[in-house]
């Protein structure tokens, strides 16, 4: 498996993604958080939210109300994910996931400040813009657009467990075609080319 070359015993990868009420980080709430790493931990919880989801959102997600009205409070919920990421600090954690600089991170991030909380010092793989680097052909760069490319089925889209291990085999992908254009692929360098694409 590929992932041995790049996730030695020093380097934990996790893969996550989050689902929200919204594109604003300062008004919108997460509803679901869910990681998975390279040694087969996994974190995943649907999150309550103060205020009714609309119609567009639970036709997206499949997420109700009710199904969140016995759930973790969103501090409890990124203490959780928070405490995750820390699970094993004696290796190299690497952050990944899909247009994470854009929208994830910075929505966690906002969400964080409210409650003097802090994500854990990691690094940060967007593999959106692993996509608009190595795929430049590809008009459409989002999640879905790279699942039906790679054929990868993620059957329940739009919720954060699927999106992560979607994202997990998209990643595996992309790295493939990144040693093919630069000739190595580790995270560094990924990292390098790709921060301020």
């Amino acid at each position: 498996m590929f992932l041995r070359s790049y996730s030695n015993k020093n380097s934990r990868f996790i893969w996550f993604d989050i689902e929200t009420t919204g594109f604003n980080i300062f008004h919108g709430h997460i509803i679901e958080i869910a990681a998975a790493d390279n040694f087969g931990n996994e974190f995943s919880t649907l999150i309550k939210c103060p205020r009714k989801l609309s119609k567009k959102i639970i036709e997206i997600t499949h997420i109700t109300d009710d199904m969140l009205k016995d759930q973790l409070d969103i501090k409890e919920a990124l203490v959780g994910f928070i405490n995750f990421i820390k699970m094993d600090k004696s290796k190299h954690t690497y952050l990944i996931g899909h247009n994470i600089y854009n929208f994830d991170i910075p929505f966690v991030k906002a969400q964080c400040a409210k409650y003097n909380l802090k994500l854990p010092k990691t690094d940060y793989i967007d593999t959106m813009r692993m996509s608009q680097l190595v795929m430049e052909d590809q008009y459409y760069h989002n999640l879905n657009h790279l699942c039906e490319l790679f054929r990868i089925k993620n059957t329940n889209a739009h919720r954060a467990l699927s999106d992560v291990y979607a994202t997990r085999i998209v990643y595996q992908n992309l790295v493939i075609l990144f040693r093919r254009k630069f000739k190595t692929a580790s995270p560094g360098l990924i990292i390098n080319k790709t921060r301020f694409v």
